[in-house]
């Protein structure tokens, strides 16, 4: 989605990354995070022939913890996509205050807690959100509204059916090194193919997977393979739907699964839900949706995974009360590893 700082609006308001997701994910609701969610209503609202699976694997149900504000203590409104260094000492973080853009911000586990999070090197001048680290932490990838070229006029996206001033995305790519950040690189045109492209996701071979909104329409997800350092064409990932959007694609470094939100059926109307898709040989199975397999409250946008996959971190707008904020997003956090056992996966 995208964080309006990621993903009509209805409970989460996503894109318009001013509140910080807006605008993007709107429809979601439940999740936010720097991404645009964006889904069509009255597809929403008719659930009607959609294949999609629903998982009858019970467990018990795990907790569902609140990450920021929460573990992460800060004062900011909007909070979403944590990227974890491998040894998940280091967190980078979408951010924004109220009113206010959202920038990626960085923590440093000290004495078994997080410290309020600071600016992150590479951030704070544009709109930036939705850090994606690479499974050897050399690298991050992230969403940003920054020009192509100094002195360039900030990126105009074209999603939810219009045009979003100054709150367009292109991937960028920066190093991470003990000694801190290096200098951010646009990522080839391939890849941002236009100015409507958040959320990515990085393989273990490199590859990346990430959502795009072609001339103004739903965002979809796409991956697009590294080959000898080169990304080949990006490809709509099989178990798209063109009558639902697809947003912010968290994927296993071996591709074994991913987990991404939708508003497919069986998702409440106008509302999105994280599911799971596990590999079947070389090919995609059926969409899962976590709500059904963890927890009612097991919904929303900007799904991220921890360093050893048992953590799925993601966003909505449902503060530690239970209650609904409009204005806000908050990241949360959930045991995922027995439906991953159940899957087979360890």
């Amino acid at each position: 989605m995208i964080f309006t700082g990621h993903k009509i609006t209805v409970a989460i308001n996503i894109k318009s990354k001013n509140a910080m997701y807006k605008m993007k994910k709107s429809i979601l609701i439940a999740p936010v995070c720097l991404a645009y969610f964006m889904m069509q209503t009255a597809a929403a609202a008719t659930h009607t022939c959609i294949n999609y699976q629903q998982d009858t694997i019970t467990h018990n149900q795990p907790a569902v913890t609140l990450f920021a504000p929460g573990a992460i203590p800060t004062s900011a409104t909007g909070n979403a996509a944590p990227a974890f260094t491998r040894d998940g000492k280091t967190v980078y973080i979408g951010q924004s205050p109220k009113g206010g853009d959202i920038s990626i911000m960085v923590s440093h586990l000290a004495g078994g807690k997080w410290p309020a999070p600071e600016m992150a090197d590479f951030s704070g001048k544009y709109r930036d959100l939705e850090p994606a680290f690479s499974p050897d932490g050399k690298y991050i990838i992230f969403a940003s509204n920054r020009p192509h070229n100094v002195g360039d006029s900030l990126l105009d996206g074209n999603y939810n059916k219009s045009i979003q001033k100054g709150k367009g995305g292109n991937l960028w790519k920066v190093k991470i090194t003990k000694k801190g950040a290096g200098v951010p690189e646009r990522l080839p045109d391939v890849i941002n193919a236009n100015s409507s492209v958040f959320s990515p996701a990085v393989a273990g071979d490199g590859s990346i997977y990430f959502m795009r909104a072609d001339s103004g329409k739903s965002f979809h997800i796409y991956r697009s393979q590294l080959t000898n350092g080169r990304f080949e064409k990006p490809v709509r990932v099989s178990f798209s739907l063109d009558k639902y959007g697809e947003y912010d694609p968290a994927v296993a470094p071996d591709e074994s699964f991913i987990i991404y939100s939708t508003g497919r059926p069986p998702a409440p109307p106008h509302t999105a839900d994280l599911f799971i898709v596990f590999k079947e040989g070389n090919s995609w199975g059926d969409p899962i949706d976590l709500r059904s397999l963890l927890s009612d409250k097991v919904y929303g946008v900007e799904g991220r995974l921890s360093p050893d996959l048992k953590t799925l971190y993601f966003t909505n707008q449902r503060k530690a009360n239970g209650e609904t904020d409009p204005d806000g997003s908050y990241t949360w956090m959930v045991d995922i590893s027995g439906v991953l056992k159940a899957h087979g996966i360890k």
